[in-house]
C-alpha cells in the first residue's frame, strides 16, 4: 500500500524530484565508471605491467577514488535539500494525511519509499549511461596524461554491483533527515495558511555540529606542530567536517548573516527590505539553497589555496637547498653517455645523478631514490634533521619528516622492503627534510642496489667548479639531446609544472562536485520559488508590482549567494593560513622567503559563477511563479 502510494506521489510531483534524480544519476555514473578505472589498473596489472609502473597506476586509483568520494558528497547534499523542500512544501498534504488516519510511522515510511523509487530510477540510468562510456573514458585518461598505460576495460557488472546499491543508499542517507521531519508533521498543519519554520537546530544537530567544530579546531592545533604535508591532507578533507558543521547550525547562521548583508541596502530599496524578511522567516529554505554554494565554495576555494600554497613551499624548498649551478636533463637513451661527458669535463666537479627504484613498500609498489650521500649533500642540500647521513650504507634507509608523520614508523624502526626480488629488512638510520622535487620520501643507499637491478634515471645536479665556463660545460653534451638549465630555471620550470598537475588534478576532482553545485542551487531556489507562491499573491493583493516581486527575488538569491560564500571565504581563508602557517614555520631558519601565490582567477571565478547560477535560478523562478501571482494593480 504504502509503496503503491510512493509511486503515484513520485509521478504527480516530479518537477520537485528532479534535480535529486539528475543528480544522483550522475553521481552513480560517476561511481560506475570509477569503478571501471579501478577495475581496470586491477586487469591491467593483471595482464602484465613492469613493476615501475604499478606506483603510477594506484596513484591513479587515489585520484579516482578521492574524486568519487567528493562528488558523493555533494550528491548527499543536492539529494537531502530536495527531500526536505519536497517535505516543507507538502506540510498540508501531509497534514491531511495525518487528519484521515495516517500515524507518523506511516509517513516516514511514504518519504523513504519516494526516494527509495527515485534512487531505484536514478541508479539505473546512472549505470546504463556509465557502461558505453567506460572505453571513452579510458581513451581519455591516456590523452590527458594522467597514464602511459593501455588499460584494460573490465567487465561491466562489477560496476553495477557497487554503484547500484551505492547510490541507493546515498539516497536514504539524504531522505532520512527529511523523513523524521514528515513524520513530526501535525494533523493541525492541513488547516493552517502558513508555517513557522524552526530557526534553532536540534538537539542532534547541536551535537553533530560541535563534534564537527571541535574535530576542525583539534585538527588545526595538532597541523601547527605537524609537517606542511599533514596540512595540505588537512585543507583537502577538512572542509567537508566543515560544511557539516555549518549546516547544523545553518539555520541560526546563514538567515542572520543574509540579513546583516542587506544592512546597507534596506532603507533605500523596499525589494531588499522584503527579501531580507523573507529570507529571516524561511529560515529553512534559506540554509537549503546557500548550502551547495558554501559547500563547493567551501571545498574548492580551501583545495585551491592549499594547493597552491603548498607549491610555493616546495618551490621555497627548491631554493632553500638546491646548490648546484647547473641541472641537466638527459635525452632518452643517452642518460649514461651524458654523465660520462659530464665527469670527464674539467669545469665539473660532482655530478649527482638521481636514479629511482620501483620496490616493495608497506604492501605498496612504489618508487624509491637510490643516492650517493656524498654527491647529494653537496648538489642537493641532502642532511639529516635526526640521526646521521653516514650510517646510509647496507641494510639501511633514510626517510623524509612527512613520511615519518604519514606512517607511524621513525627512527631506529625497521622496514621490509622488496628490492630487485630480494626481501629485506632496513633500518631507518636517518630522517631528512622533505623536498619533494629533490629527492623521495624514501631513500635506499647506492651499495644498497645491485648492479642487476633495474633503475629509472632522471635529473643530473651538477655542480661546477669556481670560475667554471658553464659554455663549455653545454658544449660537452652535444649529441646528446640534453637539456641545461640553470638552477632558477629549473626551479621555475618544475613549480609550473606542479601547478599545471595540480590544475588537472582540481578539475578532475571539483568538476562532478561544481555540476552537483550547479543543480543543487538551480533546484532548490526553483521549489523555493514555488513555496513562495501564497506569499506571491498576498503581496499583490497589497499593492506589489510584478517588478518589485522580481527584484524581490533577485535580492533573495544575492543574498543567500552572499551569505554561502561569505561561510565559504572563511573556511578557504582558515584553512589557507593553516597551510601557509604550517609552510612558513617549516622553512624558519633557511633565509629563504616563502612566496605567496594566491590564485585569484580560480576563486573569483567560484564566487562569480556561483552568484550567476543563483541570480539566473531566481529569475527563473520568478518566471515559472509570475503567471500565479493574481492580478495586478
Amino acid at each position: 500500500m504504502i509503496g503503491q502510494l510512493s509511486r503515484q506521489t513520485v509521478r504527480t510531483s516530479w518537477p520537485a524530484y528532479l534535480g535529486a534524480f539528475v543528480a544522483l544519476a550522475t553521481g552513480v555514473a560517476l561511481i560506475a565508471t570509477t569503478v571501471n578505472l579501478v577495475g581496470s589498473v586491477d586487469a591491467t596489472i593483471g595482464s602484465g605491467v613492469s613493476q615501475d609502473l604499478r606506483g603510477q597506476l594506484d596513484d591513479l586509483t587515489s585520484l579516482f577514488g578521492i574524486m568519487s568520494a567528493v562528488s558523493m558528497f555533494m550528491a548527499v547534499f543536492v539529494v537531502g535539500s530536495t527531500f526536505g523542500f519536497v517535505v516543507a512544501t507538502r506540510r498540508r498534504e501531509l497534514g491531511l494525511l495525518r487528519l484521515v488516519g495516517a500515524t507518523g510511522r506511516q509517513v516516514r515510511r511514504l518519504v523513504l519509499g519516494e526516494s527509495l523509487v527515485v534512487a531505484a530510477a536514478a541508479s539505473i540510468a546512472g549505470c546504463l549511461l556509465a557502461t558505453p562510456l567506460a572505453a571513452p573514458v579510458l581513451t581519455l585518461v591516456r590523452r590527458l596524461g594522467l597514464t602511459d598505460v593501455h588499460l584494460v576495460a573490465p567487465t561491466p557488472w562489477l560496476a553495477w554491483a557497487i554503484a547500484l546499491p551505492t547510490g541507493m543508499a546515498v539516497a536514504l542517507v539524504g531522505a532520512w533527515r527529511s523523513s523524521r521531519r514528515a513524520a513530526k508533521v501535525s494533523p493541525t498543519a492541513a488547516l493552517r495558511e502558513a508555517a513557522v519554520e524552526r530557526a534553532l537546530p536540534s538537539a542532534l544537530q547541536w551535537v553533530v555540529g560541535t563534534l564537527c567544530l571541535a574535530t576542525v579546531v583539534a585538527a588545526a592545533v595538532v597541523a601547527q606542530q605537524a609537517a606542511p604535508l599533514f596540512a595540505l591532507v588537512a585543507s583537502v578533507l577538512l572542509p567537508e567536517v566543515v560544511v557539516i558543521g555549518l549546516m547544523c547550525f545553518g539555520p541560526l547562521v546563514v538567515p542572520r548573516l543574509a540579513g546583516l548583508l542587506a544592512r546597507p541596502f534596506v532603507r533605500h530599496h523596499v525589494a531588499a527590505r522584503l527579501a531580507r524578511d523573507e529570507l529571516r522567516a524561511a529560515v529553512r529554505t534559506t540554509t537549503s539553497v546557500a548550502a551547495p554554494v558554501i559547500a563547493i565554495s567551501a571545498v574548492a576555494g580551501s583545495m585551491l589555496l592549499g594547493l597552491s600554497f603548498t607549491a610555493d613551499w616546495t618551490s621555497a624548498l627548491d631554493r632553500a637547498q638546491l646548490a648546484a649551478p647547473l641541472v641537466v636533463q638527459p635525452g632518452p637513451g643517452h642518460e649514461a653517455e651524458a654523465v660520462e661527458r659530464l665527469v670527464a669535463e674539467p669545469a665539473v666537479e660532482t655530478v649527482d645523478a638521481r636514479r629511482t627504484v620501483a620496490v616493495r613498500l608497506l604492501d605498496d609498489s612504489e618508487q624509491v631514490d637510490v643516492v650517493d650521500v656524498a654527491s647529494a649533500s653537496l648538489a642537493r642540500g641532502l642532511h639529516a634533521v635526526r640521526g646521521d647521513l653516514a650510517d646510509l650504507h647496507g641494510r639501511t634507509v633514510a626517510v623524509a619528516k612527512g613520511w615519518v608523520f604519514d606512517s607511524g614508523k621513525d627512527l631506529g624502526d625497521t622496514l621490509r622492503v622488496r628490492v630487485g626480488g630480494q626481501q629485506l629488512r632496513l633500518r631507518i638510520v636517518a630522517v631528512v627534510p622533505d623536498a619533494p622535487d629533490l629527492y623521495g620520501d624514501v631513500l635506499l643507499p647506492a651499495d644498497l642496489v645491485t648492479a642487476g637491478t633495474r633503475t629509472s634515471s632522471g635529473d643530473l645536479f651538477v655542480m661546477t667548479r669556481p670560475g667554471a665556463d658553464l659554455g663549455a660545460v653545454r658544449a660537452s653534451l652535444a649529441g646528446t639531446d640534453s637539456r641545461v638549465l640553470t638552477a632558477d630555471a629549473w626551479i621555475e620550470e618544475v613549480t609550473a609544472q606542479t601547478r599545471r598537475n595540480n590544475d588537472l588534478g582540481l578539475t578532475l576532482l571539483l568538476g562532478p562536485a561544481a555540476c552537483y553545485a550547479a543543480i543543487a542551487m538551480v533546484n532548490a531556489t526553483l521549489i523555493g520559488a514555488a513555496q513562495r507562491r501564497r506569499q506571491r499573491r498576498v503581496l499583490t493583493l497589497l499593492g506589489a508590482t510584478r517588478e518589485q516581486l522580481r527584484r524581490t527575488a533577485l535580492w533573495q538569491a544575492v543574498l543567500v549567494a552572499g551569505a554561502g560564500l561569505t561561510l565559504g571565504g572563511l573556511t578557504t581563508g582558515f584553512f589557507g593560513w593553516l597551510v601557509r602557517r604550517a609552510v612558513t614555520a617549516d622553512l624558519a631558519g633557511t633565509g629563504v622567503a616563502v612566496p605567496m601565490t594566491i590564485p585569484w582567477l580560480p576563486l573569483l571565478a567560484i564566487l562569480g559563477v556561483s552568484a550567476l547560477l543563483a541570480i539566473a535560478a531566481a529569475a527563473a523562478g520568478d518566471r515559472t511563479t509570475r503567471g500565479s501571482a493574481g492580478p495586478q494593480r
